[in-house]
């Protein structure tokens, strides 16, 4: 029996090394995607936001509450297949007197492993910031979340208004109900993106036909991201649009601070913790544990067989036989 306790530590040993590579070269591999079913809803809430009303033509104040749906199209991740996952992301804005001052639909084709768009011309991709008129835009960057096992570096995150990516910096660890995440910040300095044809005395300026004034836009964005999964676990955004002449700004279409309702970061705490612990033990903690358990294993199966190897060497015939009739 002891002649045969070598090899069997051995391929115990080497069994246990080849599960712990299979766990973190195989197994995480595979649970390290986005899903394709998405299907979330996330709220940030603004209170004492400025807004231009459409109906007065003047600035007034509410608070705001902006809602997110994220659904994800199962058959045509499906059909693009690559691990690309295709997800639709409706967005509406709300003032607290019940008028909707925004709305706006992105569908969007992306590397279910690094969060980042991808060209997909089967996906039906589009961004749609006008109700029924979809336009198709060439997404870069992140658009839902950052990847899994997020760098302490500078991403380029979607802006959905100026459709182009702008990067994010990464600027320090923070806890946040207890799990650590990495804080990111995205700095958008003004930038005219359209214009708007408006009564003159809106903007200061005389007359009775309606002028064209440049929109001006500006955000700065900041993540709150649990870096073994990229989820954006709290997210707030300074939004700014201005009406301008001449480079002037003459009035304020938007001034408002929007983060995510304490109910949508609890739940993201709540659902992603979880997933945070799964996937460090397939990725690290039992490969590390399987590895050296299999390792010495190895080493004392090798052990035990040369010594095993030794002693039947040294036995006299006679001592053999004896073993061998025990």
């Amino acid at each position: 029996m002891r002649g045969k306790l070598g090899p069997i530590l051995s391929g115990v040993g080497g069994f246990l090394l080849v599960v712990g590579l299979l766990l973190k070269f195989y197994a995480y591999p595979n649970l390290a995607v986005a899903p394709v079913e998405q299907d979330t809803v996330s709220q940030l809430s603004g209170a004492g936001a400025t807004v231009f009303d459409i109906p007065s033509l003047s600035e007034i104040q509410v608070d705001l509450t902006t809602t997110a749906k994220t659904t994800g199209d199962v058959k045509a991740s499906q059909d693009a297949g690559d691990d690309i996952r295709v997800w639709e992301n409706a967005t509406s804005t709300k003032s607290d007197d019940d008028v909707v001052r925004s709305r706006s639909i992105e569908r969007v084709a992306f590397d279910a492993h690094t969060g980042e768009a991808v060209e997909c011309e089967e996906c039906g991709t589009y961004s749609e910031t006008v109700q029924g008129q979809p336009e198709a835009v060439d997404f870069e960057g992140q658009i839902f979340k950052f990847p899994f096992q997020t760098e302490k570096k500078t991403y380029q995150w979607w802006d959905s208004t100026l459709l182009r990516a702008f990067p994010a910096e990464y600027v320090r660890e923070e806890k946040l109900e207890g799990l650590e995440t990495y804080v990111f910040e995205q700095v958008i300095e003004p930038e005219v993106w359209t214009q708007m044809e408006v009564p003159p005395d809106v903007v200061g300026e005389e007359g009775e036909d309606s002028i064209e004034a440049d929109r001006s836009y500006s955000n700065t964005r900041t993540f709150w991201v649990e870096p073994e999964t990229g989820v954006v676990i709290k997210r707030q955004e300074q939004q700014g649009a201005t009406l301008q002449i001449d480079g002037e700004d003459r009035a304020t279409l938007t001034e408002v601070t929007t983060t995510f309702t304490d109910d949508t970061i609890a739940n993201n705490v709540d659902e992603y913790g979880a997933k945070v612990t799964q996937l460090k033990m397939i990725r690290s903690t039992l490969p590390l544990v399987l590895g050296i358990l299999g390792a010495l294993l190895l080493v004392l199966g090798f052990v035990l067989h040369r010594r095993s190897q030794g002693s039947s060497r040294t036995e006299s015939p006679a001592q053999a036989k004896a073993k061998a009739n025990a």
